[in-house]
């Protein structure tokens, strides 16, 4: 029997998002108590209303979000095949914070952790910033990301179809020039955002699905991640 695990940050007003984005704001819109009054059969119901960014909790970004060609695609439009398949996790933890791995590192990683990434493959990488520092100032500070040679050799040379982590960015902070989003907007491979629960996925190979929202024109989406164990 499969068993799933949810690799989704929980949404909720004043949950931690990425400096300069939009705050999630949660309302009732809806009561029982206003409902139940109008519908004189008993019957009543209550509705949320959600303002939120497309980039808050864990989420896809879309290749439109950082490219400004005409054909970049929005995330209505981009594959949903990109979104599910064969993955594994790969533990990246043993880093200085704020710091940006290279490929030696994910070559470290596959070797320490028994798995060999296969062209198509979903990579995630558990770099242990969500279970150290969600809900702590540290949140968006102090966590490590990628370098741009590191992207490349995901997307380039070992031809994944979509990669992620459980962190805010796979950019170093302070680093303005967002090398691993400028390697997403060349070669059209999408990463995800602000995971977490992946040391449950260690060492493992298992089916990952995080569909994104069908916003019309979004700049990206949140999803809800899963893993799919057998």
């Amino acid at each position: 029997m499969s068993r799933i695990i949810d690799l989704s940050q929980e949404i909720f007003q004043g949950m931690p998002v990425y400096p300069g984005h939009l705050q999630t704001t949660i309302w009732d819109f809806h009561s029982h108590e206003e409902t139940k009054k109008r519908l004189e059969s008993g019957f009543s119901y209550t509705t949320r209303g959600l303002i939120i960014s497309d980039h808050g909790p864990t989420h896809v970004d879309a290749i439109s979000h950082i490219s400004q060609d005409s054909d970049a695609l929005s995330i209505d439009k981009m594959p949903l095949e990109d979104f599910y398949g064969t993955a594994i996790c790969l533990d990246l933890s043993d880093f200085p914070e704020r710091s940006a791995r290279g490929p030696e590192a994910i070559k470290k990683g596959e070797k320490k952790d028994g798995q060999e990434i296969k062209p198509g493959d979903i990579v995630l990488f558990y770099t242990g910033h969500y279970d150290k520092h969600y809900g702590k100032p540290g949140w968006t500070e102090v966590y490590s990301g990628f370098t741009k040679e590191a992207a490349e050799y995901l997307c380039l040379e070992k031809k994944v179809k979509n990669w992620g982590i459980d962190a805010p960015s796979p950019d170093t902070p302070g680093d303005l020039t967002y090398p691993v989003h400028m390697v997403t907007r060349r070669t059209g491979v999408p990463h995800m955002e602000n995971l977490c629960n992946l040391h449950l996925l260690i060492g493992k190979r298992f089916i990952f699905a995080g569909f994104p929202l069908k916003i019309r024109g979004g700049s990206g989406s949140p999803i809800r991640a899963v893993a799919i164990l057998d």
